[in-house]
C-alpha cells in the first residue's frame, strides 16, 4: 500500500447535459462540489488517512465512452497496480455505458484489487461479492446509459434546427465580427471589418494571396490570431507574434460570411476505417442569407474570387511535398522557434521557415537547407554525441552485464505473469461458487504480497542499471544511416539558424 495512492476522479460535461440552463444543476455537477463531496466523505470515513492521493480531471468530456484522458490515465496506473482505491461522486461520473461500467465493477477492478465508491450512490465494493450491488446499481447504470443516449439526440436535434434557422453555431465569430448580445447573430467588429476590407481591397488590386500576405505584414495588419489576443489573453500564439500568409488570406477571401451569409455545416467527419476520422466538406451545407450586416459587397467578394484563382499561388507553383521525413517536426526555425516548412521543387527537398517568406524583417531563417544536407549535419553531431556517452561516461557500472540484466527481467515478468493467471483462477473459482469469500480473500492477499515483491525487486533492478542497460551496447558505436526512429529516440529538436550553424537538443541518453 506505501507504493499505492487513493484515486479521486471528477468529470464534467455539457454533453451529459451537466451544463444546462440550471443553474442549480451546474453548481451540484461542477468539479469542485464533486471534489468537497468527497473529500468530505473521506474525512467522515477516515478512508486512507495515510495513503497519498492522486486527482484526475477529465472536463468537457463525455461519459459515453472512455476515450478521456484523465480516465486513461487512471486506468493505467490501475494497470501498474498503483490504485488501491477509486471514489468518485456518483457512477454516471466514471462512465454511462452501463455495459463498461458493469465490466470494470464485475470484472477489471476486483482482479486488480482496486475498491471503488459511488458516494451518492452509497455504493462502496468491499461491502459486495465482486458485483456491482446486485439489481439496483445495475438498473442505475442502465438508466444513466438511455438518459445519455436520449440527450444526445436531442442535443443533434436542437442543433439541427439552430442551423437550419440561420442561428450561428460556431465557438468563436469570425475575424470581422463579434457575437451579438444573443449570440445567436453575429454583429460586425467595426475594427477588425477595416483589416477584412483591406484584404479585399488588395485582392481586387490584383494581388496574389501571397503578396497580400506580405504588405498586410508590412503595414502591421494584426492576424486573426493576433487580434483575438488582444482581447482574450487566453487565445495564445506561439511566441507571441502570429504572421499572415497566403493560407490565412485565402481563408478570408473565401468566406460567405462577409457577405451577410451564415455557412452551417461546412464540414462533416466521416470514418474512413482503422479507428480513423476525418473532417471533409459536407455537401449538405445550409446557405443563410441576410442573417447578419455584410462587410463587403457581392461584387468586391466576386470579383477577389476572380483574381485569386488566375494567380499562380492558387495553381500550385509551389508543391508541399507530403512524403513523411526522417527530420520532419524535428527542425526548427532558430529565431520564431515554429517547425521549418518541406517544400520540394524539381524533385528536390528542402526546408525553410515560412515566416520568412511573408514577413521580410522578421529575423527568421529564410535560406534554403537541402533535406539531405540536414540529414548530415545532424547524423555528424548525433555521432559526437554518441561517443561523448561511452560506457565510462554514461554513470553505468561495467560490471553490470546487460544480458544478465535482460535474463533477471524476463524471469521476473513471467513469474508476475504467472500470478496474475493464478489470481484469475481464483477469481473463476469464487464466481462459479467453488470458493467462500473468505478464503478467496486470504489467497487473494498472499498473491498480492508476492505481486507487490516482485514490483519491488523490478524496480531495484531498473534503478541499479540507472535505466539504462538497453542503451549499454549503443554507447559507443557509430550510426552509419539516420532513419526515423533513431531520430524520434535520440534527437528531441534542431534549431536552424543558418545553413551551417544549429543548436541540437538531445533527449536523454
Amino acid at each position: 500500500m506505501s507504493n499505492q495512492y487513493v484515486a479521486e476522479y471528477f468529470r464534467l460535461s455539457m454533453e451529459d447535459g451537466d451544463i444546462a440552463c440550471d443553474d442549480r444543476k451546474v453548481e451540484s455537477n461542477s468539479i469542485q462540489h464533486q471534489r468537497d463531496l468527497i473529500e468530505r466523505y473521506r474525512r467522515e470515513k477516515r478512508l486512507y488517512p495515510g495513503v497519498g492521493t492522486l486527482e484526475f480531471v477529465d472536463d468537457g468530456y463525455s461519459g459515453t465512452n472512455f476515450d478521456r484522458p484523465a480516465v486513461t490515465r487512471l486506468l493505467s496506473l490501475v494497470k501498474e497496480r498503483k490504485i488501491c482505491c477509486i471514489i468518485v461522486k456518483d457512477l454516471s461520473r466514471f462512465g454511462r455505458n452501463y455495459l463498461e461500467v458493469g465490466d470494470y465493477l464485475e470484472q477489471i477492478f476486483p482482479f486488480m484489487g482496486v475498491r471503488f465508491i459511488a458516494v451518492n450512490d452509497g455504493y462502496d465494493s468491499d461491502q459486495y461479492m465482486e458485483t456491482t450491488g446486485g439489481i439496483e446499481i445495475a438498473f442505475k447504470n442502465l438508466l444513466y446509459d438511455m438518459y445519455s443516449r436520449d440527450l444526445s439526440v436531442k442535443m443533434r436535434s436542437s442543433l439541427e434546427i439552430r442551423r437550419k434557422r440561420g442561428d450561428f453555431v460556431g465557438p468563436r465569430p469570425p475575424f470581422g465580427y463579434r457575437f451579438s448580445e444573443n449570440k445567436k447573430v453575429l454583429a460586425v467588429d467595426k475594427i477588425a471589418a477595416q483589416y477584412v476590407q483591406r484584404v479585399f481591397e488588395l485582392a481586387c488590386m490584383g494581388y496574389s494571396t501571397g503578396r497580400i500576405a506580405v504588405i498586410l505584414n508590412e503595414e502591421g495588419v494584426p492576424t486573426p490570431g493576433q487580434y483575438k489576443n488582444q482581447n482574450k489573453t487566453e487565445y495564445h500564439i506561439l511566441d507571441g507574434s502570429g504572421y499572415w500568409n497566403s493560407r490565412k488570406v485565402l481563408k478570408i477571401l473565401e468566406n460567405k460570411v462577409y457577405l451577410g451569409m451564415v455557412v452551417n455545416g461546412k464540414y462533416k467527419v466521416t470514418k474512413i476505417g482503422g479507428g480513423q476520422f476525418r473532417r471533409v466538406p459536407d455537401e449538405e451545407r445550409i446557405y443563410v442569407p441576410n442573417r447578419h450586416e455584410a462587410i463587403v459587397t457581392e461584387q468586391v467578394f466576386l470579383k477577389a474570387s476572380q483574381v485569386i484563382k488566375n494567380t499562380g499561388e492558387q495553381r500550385g507553383k509551389v508543391h508541399h511535398y507530403r512524403k513523411t521525413s526522417i527530420l520532419q517536426g524535428k527542425l526548427r526555425c532558430g529565431n520564431c522557434q515554429r517547425s521549418l516548412l518541406r517544400i520540394t521543387r524539381s524533385n528536390v527537398s528542402y526546408f525553410t521557415c515560412e515566416r520568412a517568406k511573408y514577413d521580410k524583417d522578421c529575423g527568421c531563417f529564410g535560406g534554403r537547407l537541402k533535406e539531405s544536407d540536414a540529414e548530415n549535419m545532424v547524423l555528424e553531431r548525433l555521432n559526437e554525441r554518441l561517443k561523448q556517452r561511452a560506457p565510462d561516461q554514461a554513470g553505468i557500472s561495467p560490471e553490470i552485464s546487460t544480458m544478465r540484466v535482460d535474463d533477471e527481467r524476463n524471469l521476473l515478468v513471467k513469474k508476475s505473469d504467472a500470478l496474475k493467471l493464478e489470481k484469475q483462477y481464483l477469481y473463476e473459482q469464487l464466481k462459479r461458487n467453488q470458493m467462500d469469500r473468505k478464503t478467496y480473500l486470504e489467497k487473494a492477499g498472499v498473491l498480492r504480497a508476492e505481486e507487490s515483491r516482485l514490483h519491488d525487486q523490478m524496480d531495484a533492478l531498473e534503478r541499479e542499471t540507472g535505466g539504462n542497460q538497453v542503451e549499454y551496447m549503443s554507447y559507443g558505436i557509430e550510426v552509419n544511416n539516420l532513419t526515423r526512429e533513431i531520430a524520434e529516440k535520440y534527437i528531441d529538436r534542431v534549431y536552424i539558424h543558418n545553413e551551417t550553424e544549429f543548436d541540437m537538443i538531445f533527449k536523454e541518453i
